[in-house]
């Protein structure tokens, strides 16, 4: 198994993976949550765990948010319906866009 990270990661991800990590990780102490329970409750192994509280990029986002979750911190506020709020609005926001980016087709001069 390869540990290298990805190269495509920036410094401020790596950054801000390890703070979420941090974050997850105190928050689980200051509520008397073993890793073992963390894991439990998130259907996953203790080492997901520790790799969480690392900040290791290949942690899926669903799994660390749901932990972020549990042991009590708010990630994009913590009211569902505010939340559901914001959904819809960027919901209605992306009704509106394009639906593909792609490169600007440039004119033909066809004026010979």
């Amino acid at each position: 198994m390869n540990n290298k990270m990805p190269v495509s990661i920036s410094k401020i991800t790596i950054i801000a993976l390890t703070t979420l990590g941090q974050m997850i990780k105190s928050a689980r102490i200051e509520r008397g949550i073993s890793q073992l329970d963390l894991a439990s409750r998130l259907n996953v192994s203790r080492y997901t765990v520790m790799s969480i509280e690392k900040g290791d990029p290949k942690v899926s986002v669903g799994v660390s948010f749901e932990a972020a979750y549990i042991v009590g911190i708010p990630l994009l506020g913590d009211d569902l319906n505010q939340l559901n709020n914001l959904s819809l609005k960027l919901s209605n926001l992306a009704s509106i866009l394009p639906k593909r980016v792609g490169h600007p087709r440039q004119e033909l001069d066809d004026d010979f």
